[in-house]
């Protein structure tokens, strides 16, 4: 195959790839993924637990939570009504809800009157079956307590006032707040906090939606100017539009500013455009493939696969130093094709390894560690064909004239290597080194890793919890039985376990679907105990109040279920507490608020056999424990994968040879980490397969290539564009991202330093 041939056919590839990735991709995806939780693997081993996590955050990414506080609550509300009449207007949101109307309010009463003889708080059944009479006298009490409120139309219809107690349980039961003139309010700290919430008309990982923020700032700072209101907001768009800013911040610092370095040093040591031109290309295709190809197979693009592999910047033009280098050391006598021939192999070989590095974190079952592994593979991939199809032909012509760039130093640097003595005591150094980076290693796999909180919106977010009592990551209860009634049993005999922790404070509250649908049996002792004090007290109470007629049970049991209450008005916003049936099981949530002791709710559920603790974050961070053990053996697997490949190639004892200096280096990278101020994760650990990759390409050369001299210029000029990108990543403001930069930033250095370990006896050049 001639060069023209190969050279035509990768860029048809190339223009097929790209434009074959947009066409594919899927309209109802945006192509930019902002959304954390992506990154995140699935529970594969409890289908509910997903999908308890998913309608949970299905249920609070797309609202917004609004608090305006004053000193006056007539100047709150009124300031609140005023706000969401502004947001109304915004194509911002899909629905704003400031005010409860009568008709909402009423609801609760339309939705339970009918069966009010089957729903008895745990006071009220406890009162019936200790002393049935002190009903009558708490019926009494309330209707000569002028601040009760009881009206005669009440009393006709509810004459023993089980219903208004039970609704105001349900009240306070569930929420901190309570209605003035149709709006929720609350104290705190000497002023009025009313609750406004809003919907958002798309998706909080919208870049179009995060972008109309603006409006709603504007409204906020407007409103604080002309009521002097505090106002607080917090929401899952919030955080993915710091989180997309920040990403699109940072690749633009790593990509620009990587690119820009590479070019300069490219034209200060080449003296010419045409490498410039070329180190440029392989660039471009290395992006592009890996755009492309990422896009094909997982539909989008998380952006923080782009941050990282922005990286690729300073790694998908290595393969092009040795090229050029090749080509300016052999000047006049150039060749495109001895040339090829010269860097082919080693090369290759060196992608072949680096691949293996990379592809072994696709093993990970972490989406955001899979996609990762697939950008950066596919844009080596890229970066290596551009060199193999493309180099030898737009670089046939030879280059002038020029002395090898920084030969000295490579003297200087080459010769103590010659030395069998300093060999030894440089690697007994490294390996001293990586051991103390190994013993004091001490890792942080707390999910939060992964994002850089803006304090400002962690602050507002922690003063409504303080507020309101509701957190954007509530820990949950997953309670789960075989049939509809099984669950709302098991409900219900969770409930004096949740008082008891509400009681000693270790959770401020709760929110059950057994307080509104009692399972069937209860539901039919209650109405037996209502039947029964009927039977014996109606009678009492008509003489004490002198009541016309003696009241009578007038309602026939009718059984109450989960759909009557769902579907209805009032208990459409408790959907997400029903999972509904999965693989044959039913399964419920409950709500847990402020929960100040995991460790005492924990232990207070010990003895509900259907009762599961979850929470998001715990289970992502014990997840990344996990994988990060897998990962630390799968480093060790890849290495004996690579050394079997490179004995195939040089023997056993020059692979060894080759494969010591990356691994002394990823030790040292290891050392790098455990020493900084960032807690170690997951992220360092899979920066080490980079380093062994790039370090085993640095090895290889000076394995395969005869001229050490040559070699080291082109391994240095690699190292430092690697390094230049890895030193901006290291720059990033969140700590997984900084974390990988630091390891790698170290680790390359380590490599490159010991990547002479690799030259073999019959070498040339050292001694030049």
């Amino acid at each position: 195959m001639n060069l023209l041939t190969k050279a035509t056919g990768w860029l048809l590839v190339l223009v097929l790839l790209f434009a074959t990735s947009l066409w594919r991709q899927p309209s109802d995806l945006p192509m930019l993924d902002t959304d954390v939780l992506n990154l995140l693997p699935k529970n594969q081993q409890d289908p509910l637990a997903q999908k308890a996590f998913q309608q949970a955050a299905e249920n609070i990414e797309d609202q917004v939570v609004i608090l305006v506080g004053h000193a006056s609550p007539s100047i709150a509300i009124d300031a609140t009504k005023a706000l969401a009449s502004q947001l109304t207007q915004l194509p911002l949101f899909d629905s704003v809800t400031a005010e409860i109307s009568d008709d909402e309010q009423n609801s609760w009463g339309t939705v339970f009157a009918p069966v009010k003889a089957q729903l008895l708080t745990t006071e009220q059944r406890q009162r019936l079956a200790d002393n049935p009479s002190a009903q009558t006298a708490h019926v009494i009490q309330s209707i000569y307590n002028p601040f009760s409120g009881v009206t005669g139309a009440e009393l006709a219809h509810d004459p023993f006032l089980f219903f208004r107690d039970f609704l105001l349980h349900l009240g306070a039961q569930n929420s901190r707040f309570t209605l003035k003139d149709n709006v929720l309010t609350t104290q705190f700290e000497g002023k009025t906090y009313t609750l406004l919430r809003a919907n958002l008309s798309g998706s909080a990982y919208s870049v179009p939606i995060q972008e109309q923020l603006i409006d709603l700032y504007q409204a906020e700072a407007q409103l604080k100017t002309q009521y002097g209101a505090d106002v607080l907001h917090t929401g899952a768009v919030f955080y993915a539009a710091f989180g997309a800013e920040s990403a699109r911040s940072e690749i633009s610092t790593i990509g620009i500013g990587s690119m820009v370095g590479i070019l300069l040093l490219v034209l200060f040591v080449y003296r010419s455009l045409l490498p410039v031109s070329l180190a440029l290309l392989s660039i471009g295709s290395g992006v592009i493939t890996a755009f492309s190809v990422s896009l094909l197979i997982f539909g989008q693009i998380h952006l923080f696969s782009l941050v990282i592999g922005a990286s690729l910047i300073g790694v998908s033009i290595d393969y092009s130093f040795h090229f050029l280098t090749e080509r300016m050391a052999m000047g006049d006598k150039w060749n495109a094709n001895a040339g090829w021939r010269a860097v082919a192999v080693p090369i290759t070989f060196g992608l072949a390894s680096t691949l293996i590095a990379y592809l072994s974190m696709f093993a990970a079952p972490f989406p955001g560690l899979q996609q990762l592994a697939v950008f950066s593979a596919a844009g080596l991939i890229g970066a290596y064909l551009s060199v193999m199809c493309w180099y030898p032909l737009l670089a046939a012509k030879p280059a002038k004239k020029r002395t090898l760039p920084w030969q000295r130093a490579a003297v200087w640097c080459l010769a103590p290597w010659q030395k069998a003595s300093w060999q030894r005591g440089v690697m007994c150094i490294a390996l001293g080194i990586g051991v103390l980076g190994l013993v004091y290693a001490d890792y942080d796999d707390n999910i939060q890793q992964l994002q850089s909180l803006p304090p400002s919106l962690k602050q507002q977010e922690q003063r409504i919890q303080d507020i309101s009592g509701m957190g954007s990551s509530q820990p949950m209860l997953l309670v789960r039985g075989n049939s509809e009634q099984a669950v709302l049993t098991s409900l219900n005999a969770l409930t004096p376990s949740l008082d008891a922790l509400k009681a000693f404070g270790d959770i401020r509250g709760y929110q059950t679907l057994a307080d509104y649908v009692p399972p069937l049996s209860i539901q039919k002792d209650n109405y037996q105990r209502v039947e029964a004090l009927y039977a014996s007290q109606a009678e009492k109470l008509a003489t004490q109040l002198g009541l016309a007629e003696v009241p009578t049970l007038k309602q026939a049991f009718t059984p109450f279920t989960l759909r009557d209450f769902l579907q209805s008005p009032s208990g459409r916003e408790f959907q997400p507490l029903w999972l509904g049936d999965i693989d044959d099981q039913f399964a419920a949530l409950v709500l847990l608020q402020d929960v100040s002791s995991p460790a005492n709710v924990k232990a207070a559920l010990a003895h509900h056999s259907h009762v599961s603790w979850l929470n998001k974050a715990e289970e992502v961070s014990r997840l990344f424990g996990d994988y990060r053990q897998r990962i630390s053996v799968l480093i060790g697997l890849s290495c004996i994968i690579i050394l079997i490949l490179l004995s195939l190639r040089f023997g056993m004892k020059n692979a060894c040879r080759v494969l010591i200096a990356p691994v002394l280096a990823a030790g040292i990278g290891l050392a790098a980490g455990a020493l900084s101020s960032v807690p170690m994760n997951l992220f360092n650990l899979l920066a080490l397969f980079l380093v062994m990759g790039i370090g085993i390409d640095y090895a290889l050369f000076f394995a395969e290539q005869k001229d050490s001299l040559r070699a080291w210029v082109a391994n240095t000029l690699a190292a430092l564009t690697t390094l230049l990108a890895f030193g901006l990543l290291s720059l990033s403001n969140t700590e997984a991202i900084h974390s990988f930069g630091i390891t790698v930033l170290v680790g390359i250095s380590a490599a490159w330093l010991l990547s002479p370990i690799a030259i073999r006896a019959n070498s040339k050049g050292i001694a030049k």
